[in-house]
């Protein structure tokens, strides 16, 4: 993490939104995926500013075109807000070809709803399994993963 994000991160944990959003915007400007990550989330919530979805958006497809899986991932989640579920599929595949586990359970949840994707209870398995098996993906990811794995097995 270059310093201006950490120092980005410090002034955010303080409280100190507006230092935050100048330093992530400083960031993001000299090209570090970090920051525009953190900057794209900013306007995609309403972190201290007003919220703005087209500028999350631009961000968040910088950030992943530097290789940053997260940024696929709240793209996917963007158009999954927006009813647009061919698309969240889409952004959660590269999320996952980006080594994202979180991506892997998001992506099996579209398989089982059969939202944007053919419902297909064994290929949503094989993401489940996937998910489980990442070493990128957070813990409460891997409880989804290991729930629905479990509904899954079980007919739902």
């Amino acid at each position: 993490m270059e310093d201006i994000e950490l120092k980005a991160h410090e002034a955010w944990g303080a409280g100190n939104l507006n230092l935050a959003f100048e330093l992530f915007s400083e960031g993001a400007r000299q090209g570090l995926d970090g920051c525009m990550l953190d900057l794209g989330y900013f306007y995609d919530e309403g972190v201290g500013i007003a919220i703005d979805k087209n500028q999350a958006m631009y961000w968040y497809k910088k950030a992943y075109r530097l290789g940053n899986s997260s940024a696929a991932s709240n793209i996917a989640i963007l158009y999954r807000e927006q009813g647009c579920f061919n698309l969240t599929a889409q952004w959660f595949k590269r999320a996952i070809q980006l080594n994202d586990g979180d991506a892997e359970v998001e992506l099996a949840k579209l398989l089982i709803s059969g939202k944007g994707v053919r419902k297909s209870f064994s290929v949503a398995k094989v993401h489940l399994l996937n998910a489980l098996a990442s070493n990128h993906i957070t813990p409460a990811g891997k409880q989804e993963a290991e729930e629905l794995l479990c509904k899954v097995q079980n007919g739902l």
